[in-house]
């Protein structure tokens, strides 16, 4: 017996409103779209922006490690300081050694070292949610998107684990079983490869032809069991293409300061965020970067108006933000360089999103954080309240 409805929501990461207009990606399929208002921070800042509908202020995400000495679970892993440096920089034994800490300490979700040097992870607190998808995965107790299907008993599955076509396989067998109401799928290949080849590679175009496949065939799935398709397709925010690269932790390292006794730093891809541990090394830090022209000290007000003005200073004491198109290198989140990046600031063109959709009633969200309530609403539920933490 066919279902009446579904609604597919695809999270497509890397597509941004710039990329997607000048390829015309899925117009005829998708005829309501527009720009999309994206997030300042990493990947983790964005999507739950997505899944609570609130910013990075007020659902707590935003970067991977915090300098936090006092709570850092690192600390009894002194064995890693004996890891020899040429073979920790490895990404093998990197997935290894986040494989085998992700078990010890207990991490259900995502875990990942990246390219933190491991001699300073006890100095370190990881920041990162377990698992973005699950119940109550919020510790401050935002709800989700996901809370919201569960408690008005929505049939719903998410498609976020393993590789672009593992998921997309699993989506199609899903939907063809013909018992859902709401399908979630992320799919991360254009991510990654506009990260290695950039947006004005050659192979861009047939990327995004791949994908628009990809979303034909699964809509064409949905189509033989339900009566009614609703598809919306939207991105994290949009990448930028890298046209330089900055040594900002070789700048900071050539001053008379010692770190870990004067400040803390952590390199993330776009940008730098600095804890002082005495006025000295604020005042020398801060007028070192003050004329470099990579990038720029971001102020109290620009963090409030982009929502990212944590209490007690938790991601860093202050920002150094680098431009669209400088790509930190060496950082802790990447190890060499890179063709594409996101991060950056979250108004410039090509951070902006992309969200487009079949259903002319849906409507069109301004930015992320009216993605839970759009998505909600199509299936007839609204959100829950957050829960206490």
């Amino acid at each position: 017996m066919r279902k009446s409805s579904i609604t597919i929501a695809i999270c497509l990461d890397g597509l941004g409103w710039c990329l997607a207009s000048e390829h015309g990606f899925l117009r005829s399929d998708l005829p309501s779209r527009g720009p999309l208002a994206t997030t300042f921070g990493g990947s983790s800042s964005a999507l739950s922006t997505i899944l609570t509908g609130t910013s990075p202020r007020e659902h707590g995400q935003f970067a991977p490690f915090i300098y936090s000495p006092g709570d850092s679970p690192f600390r009894g892993l002194g064995w890693m300081r004996g890891v020899p440096r040429s073979l920790a920089a490895g990404s093998r034994v990197r997935r290894w050694l986040s494989r085998r800490l992700r078990r010890r300490l207990g991490m259900s979700g995502d875990f990942e070292l990246y390219n933190t040097p491991l001699h300073l992870l006890p100095q370190m607190d990881y920041a990162g949610n377990q698992d973005l998808t699950g119940p109550d995965s919020f510790h401050n107790g935002s709800a989700t998107l996901f809370d919201d299907l569960r408690e008005a008993g929505v049939p719903f599955q998410i498609y976020a684990e393993g590789t672009d076509a593992e998921r997309l396989e699993r989506a199609r067998s899903g939907i063809a079983e013909g018992n859902l109401a709401f399908v979630y799928l992320a799919l991360g290949g254009l991510r990654d490869h506009l990260q290695a080849h950039g947006s004005r590679s050659a192979g861009v175009a047939g990327k995004l032809a791949a994908c628009e496949a990809e979303v034909r065939e699964l809509m064409h799935t949905a189509r033989e069991h339900y009566d009614e398709v609703k598809l919306a397709l939207f991105s994290a925010g949009g990448m930028a293409d890298i046209t330089s690269e900055c040594n900002l932790q070789r700048h900071v390292e050539e001053l008379p300061l010692h770190l870990g006794e004067d400040y803390f730093a952590i390199y993330d891809s776009t940008m730098a965020r600095f804890w002082f541990l005495n006025s000295h090394a604020e005042r020398a830090i801060g007028e070192a970067l003050s004329g470099n022209l990579d990038g720029q000290w971001l102020s109290d007000h620009t963090l409030r108006q982009w929502g990212c003005d944590f209490p007690g200073r938790r991601y860093g004491h202050r920002i150094f933000l680098l431009r669209p198109g400088v790509l930190m290198n060496p950082s802790f989140t990447a190890r060499g360089s890179r063709a594409a990046m996101h991060g950056y600031d979250p108004w410039h063109k090509d951070s902006v999103a992309f969200f487009a959709t079949n259903d002319a009633q849906m409507g069109r969200p301004a930015g992320l954080a009216n993605l839970r309530d759009l998505l909600s609403a199509s299936v007839g539920v609204f959100r829950l309240a957050a829960r206490s933490a």
